[in-house]
């Protein structure tokens, strides 16, 4: 009898020991289970973040392509309006000598035509001269 008393008082501390045991399992595979779930939930959240900083990054990249080639339009309209500037500076300054050689034509034009009004007024007071002088031998008739 008391062989059998201490065999089962041992299987009855084992008993425990064991249900003690089982329930620390369970409270650790608990806590295993939602340590898992947070680390599953922070990685799904991380892989969001890393989907939504891809997508802006390519977003960025897309707008700084149309930034790239709207400064290449722009360069080029910069170089043609460059180039007309200049275009109208240079014809603007055959204008200009144009305008000056027309300007010293017509210097020239005007001292030919004084010349030409001193040449008639002397002209006019030879004739006058001579006529002067013809009078004096005119004869009556």
């Amino acid at each position: 009898g008391q062989g059998f008393t201490a065999v089962a008082e041992q299987v009855e501390s084992l008993a425990e020991q064991s249900a003690s045991a089982a329930k620390e399992i369970s409270q650790i595979v608990t806590t295993i289970q939602t340590e898992t779930q947070e680390a599953i939930e922070t990685m799904e959240k991380g892989t969001t973040e890393v989907v939504e900083s891809t997508r802006s990054v390519e977003q960025t990249k897309e707008r700084l392509a149309n930034v790239v080639e709207q400064s290449a339009v722009i360069n080029n309209l910069m170089q043609s309006i460059s180039q007309s500037t200049i275009s109208q500076a240079e014809s603007s300054q055959q204008v200009s000598q144009t305008m000056q050689q027309l300007a010293e034509s017509s210097q020239q034009r005007s001292e030919t035509s004084r010349e030409v009004a001193e040449n008639i007024q002397n002209t006019a007071q030879v004739a006058k001269n001579l006529e002067e002088s013809v009078e004096q031998f005119k004869v009556d008739k």
